[in-house]
């Protein structure tokens, strides 16, 4: 009896660890990835977005509050190939009217496991922050963002989720994210002129849960006003937009719940499962050790 009961024994832990290695093998990298199949971002919130007056050229003193809509989104293709093709996308507008005040919509080739940029000219940058996000400085490249620093700042609290704070203050350049689309008429610059923020005041911050890499809250400004420059000599020729976009209220709580159930999911199917199954065969293994062998069976 013991020696069936035995064999019983040896044969479950071989199957949990079966169980593990296999997890480890399989389920466990697909839940890895950084952007899973069918993943998208989607986040409106206020803002300002304000145009120079038309008689002056100048900013007027208060600044009207806007409609700010940012996501992302995967571009349809062959899911078993780890490169995919992710649009994203910023509209501006005015609450009053519905009309857009600013659209930009770009593509990029990502990494689905790590969600860094894959076209040569852009290694290094990351699209989405990864998995395990580190106290470091991560270059990001997103829609008109250009692969800036952005750097550890700091650990915070959002909605009871600890997050890592990442900050970046300086050049802004995004000429083409004022080209204008069927809705938005855009700014016509001439050749040898940008789009900058002046005096280099473009700030970005993002607030990430560093378990999933998800972005939680964000603040981004050009306060100083958008201009357009001559390029070589650097000389201000004209006033384009100020602007400034803060996510807060339902939009923060309701990406906290998002990311509370990414993480957990996320932490069963990477870590608690295939480690589980793991350190359950190895208890049931010894234990197996200490069942009577053959001497218990003449006992008996």
């Amino acid at each position: 009896m013991f020696r069936i009961n035995r064999r019983i024994v040896i044969a479950a832990a071989l199957l949990l660890l079966a169980g593990s290695a296999v997890w480890h093998l399989t389920l466990k990298p697909r839940w890895a990835r950084r952007i899973q199949p069918g993943w998208s971002w989607h986040s409106t919130f206020a803002g300002t977005a304000t145009p120079p007056d038309a008689a002056t050229g100048e900013f007027p003193a208060t600044d009207p509050v806007a409609i700010n809509e940012k996501g992302i989104r995967e571009v349809p293709s062959d899911m078993s190939s780890p490169l995919l093709m992710m649009e994203d996308f910023f509209i501006t507008e005015d609450p009053g009217t519905g009309k857009k005040t600013w659209e930009y919509h770009s593509r990029a080739e990502v990494d689905a496991a790590t969600g860094a940029h894959q076209r040569k000219e852009f290694r290094g940058d990351i699209y989405t922050f990864p998995r395990n996000v580190r106290k470091q400085t991560y270059r990001y490249r997103w829609n008109y963002v250009k692969g800036v620093p952005l750097a550890f700042l700091q650990e915070e609290d959002i909605e009871g989720i600890p997050t890592f704070v990442f900050d970046y203050k300086g050049r802004g350049e995004y000429t083409e994210a004022y080209t204008g689309t069927a809705e938005y008429p855009g700014v016509k610059v001439a050749p040898g002129q940008e789009i900058r923020c002046r005096d280099d005041q473009y700030s970005l911050r993002l607030w990430v849960e560093p378990v999933t890499g998800e972005i939680l809250k964000m603040d981004e400004s050009c306060r100083s006003g958008d201009y357009v420059y001559e390029s070589v000599s650097g000389k201000r020729v004209a006033a384009v937009l100020r602007w400034s976009s803060t996510t807060s209220g339902d939009d923060v709580v309701q990406r906290a719940e998002y990311i509370r159930s990414r993480k957990r999911t996320y932490l069963w199917m990477v870590q608690y499962m295939p480690w589980g199954l793991a350190l359950g065969g190895l208890l049931v293994a010894i234990s197996s050790l200490m069942l009577p062998g053959s001497r218990g069976l003449r006992d008996v």
